[in-house]
């Protein structure tokens, strides 16, 4: 087996106790196998990754990664397997790619790390761009590269070194449906040729298309396997002592409670509800995030009024960009209104981003006009723009920079507090409860999972009540019902007032917007 990891734990220490984020996890994987995982978010599934690359060791079981018991192993042998045998795939580029090498000494990079000669390492560089149609990019910088280019690039700087398993966190949440399905491809196609298994960690559904095996983890234990040809017939998965966890499907249709009967009827395992009493339990964290327990769709988040203007807030008018040769914005133009959910939607590069840094002061546009609050933004300087983004904007990029050893809740209030507001808020409560955050209130945002830090980056955002709330991707890390509830928290921050800004591209977070602009 390439993976071999039975009875995984993994904890996480808290001021108020440890997390466990894997609780009895067993998974094999075969030779040249290509299994894709999904799961909520903080169900583990990134935790397990970084167990496999011995990035965090285990606290019980038994792991082996291409023939090396990690449990236990020092720091060179965890470094000499990551080094040797692992490709690793992060979600962003930024954190796979050295910005200051150029495409071709990024992915040699790799090689000479391995112990290859820099030459010889620069030839054989060219040669996997070459096979894999992606010569012409040598030379260029990561910065100059498209979203969708330059995750291929880091794909085949995972895999130059012709590794034995690649793990891929998901490599394509960042990206349009074209250029997630090519880096798909490329995965295939890249694996298959160094005879590599595959262990890909994704919300996307597209994804299974590329999978010959599809696993579900829920609160740290494979919950659910099949495979394509199943016919979409999900096998729940008994670990050893027994444990099984119910889809959450079955639960909402079957009206199932807190306790059950089980019993054998015709040689069936049959399942009836041991309390029949009415469950009396407080709504108010489902009435707050418009979901039900299960994480759909239930109705409105109840926050604020609902208030709508039209005179806009800010413009952009005919504003271009050009960056290393490449025009990325040509005249584009952009309204935003108080109390409306605008999105800037179009492919990986088409300059979704820049258009969001632009009005938020953080570039400045080649030609064109950015005003702000009636503040043409060329008239002032590095310390005018910090004052204008802090009397009227709040920003969330594509990776929340959170204050590490501080929990939810006192990221929210020094949000506040920073800006000189009280940083005691009913507005904080309320937010982190509408983000479905209200269980881990007190948990130190370090032991969070992606998606989970990507809600709190929210919620600092709409905590400070900004005019306007400015956010690029954020779904991007998020399973399906969590971006459904985040949909449903953007629209209720419009209906507060608030000018709510963001680029996506997210079908849901389209279908909500007040207004688009179509980048591509």
């Amino acid at each position: 087996m390439t993976v071999r990891a039975h009875d995984v734990f993994c904890l996480y220490p808290t001021p108020h106790g440890h997390v466990a984020a894997l609780r009895g996890l067993t998974l094999d994987i075969r030779p040249g196998e290509r299994v894709l995982v999904h799961g909520p978010n903080g169900s583990g599934k990134t935790t397990l990754l970084k167990v496999l690359a011995g990035q965090q060791a285990a606290n019980a079981g038994t792991v082996s990664v291409c023939g090396v018991d990690l449990v236990g192993a020092p720091e060179r042998d965890r470094a000499a397997l990551r080094a040797r045998n692992l490709g690793i795939i992060e979600q962003s580029h930024l954190r796979s790619l050295r910005p200051e090498l150029t495409v071709r000494d990024n992915i040699a990079l790799q090689l000479a790390l391995g112990g290859m000669r820099r030459d010889r390492a620069r030839r054989a560089a060219d040669d996997v761009l070459g096979d894999l149609g992606l010569a012409a990019l040598a030379p260029r910088r990561p910065q100059t590269l498209s979203g969708g280019e330059a995750q291929r690039v880091a794909v085949c700087a995972a895999v130059a070194h012709r590794p034995t398993l690649v793990l891929a966190d998901e490599p394509t949440g960042d990206l349009d449906r074209e250029n997630a399905e090519a880096v798909h491809d490329l995965l295939v196609t890249v694996t298959g040729a160094v005879g590599a298994a595959l262990l890909l960690v994704s919300h996307d559904t597209q994804a299974v298309r590329i999978a010959q095996r599809i696993v579900r983890i829920r609160d740290g234990r494979c919950s659910e396997e099949w495979r394509p040809d199943d016919a979409g017939r999900e096998s729940l998965v008994v670990d050893d002592r027994g444990w099984v966890r119910l889809p959450e499907a079955v639960r909402r249709e079957t009206g199932m409670r807190e306790r059950l009967y089980a019993s054998v009827v015709d040689g069936s395992i049959f399942l009836s509800n041991a309390d029949e009493t009415t469950d009396t339990r407080d709504d108010m964290s489902t009435e707050a995030a418009g979901t039900d327990r299960a994480g759909v769709g239930a109705g409105p988040v109840r926050i604020g009024t609902a208030i709508a203007i039209d005179q806009p807030i800010a413009t952009l008018t005919d504003v271009t960009v050009d960056r290393g040769g490449r025009r990325v914005l040509d005249k584009r133009s952009l309204r935003v209104c108080p109390g409306k959910l605008t999105v800037v939607r179009g492919r990986s590069g088409s300059g979704k981003t820049t258009l969001l840094r632009l009005l938020a002061g953080l570039d400045r546009p080649d030609t064109g006009e950015v005003v702000v609050a009636g503040t043409d933004l060329a008239t002032l300087d590095r310390a005018g723009l910090a004052d204008l983004r802090r009397a009227h904007m709040a920003v969330a990029g594509q990776g929340a920079a959170l204050l590490e050893s501080l929990d939810v809740t006192a990221n929210l209030e020094m949000a506040r507090q920073v800006r000189g507001l009280a940083p005691e808020s009913p507005d904080v409560g309320g937010w982190i409860d509408a983000l479905g955050l209200g269980p881990l209130r007190d948990r130190a945002v370090r032991v969070l999972s992606g998606g989970e830090r990507q809600r709190v980056g929210l919620g600092r955002v709409l905590a400070v009540a900004p005019t306007i709330a400015i956010v690029d991707e954020p779904t991007s890390q998020q399973d399906e019902a969590n971006a459904e509830r985040l949909v449903a928290v953007l629209c209720a921050a419009a209906a507060r007032g608030i000018a709510v800004v963001a680029a996506t591209h997210d079908p849901v977070l389209v279908a909500a917007a007040d207004d688009v602009l179509d980048l591509s």
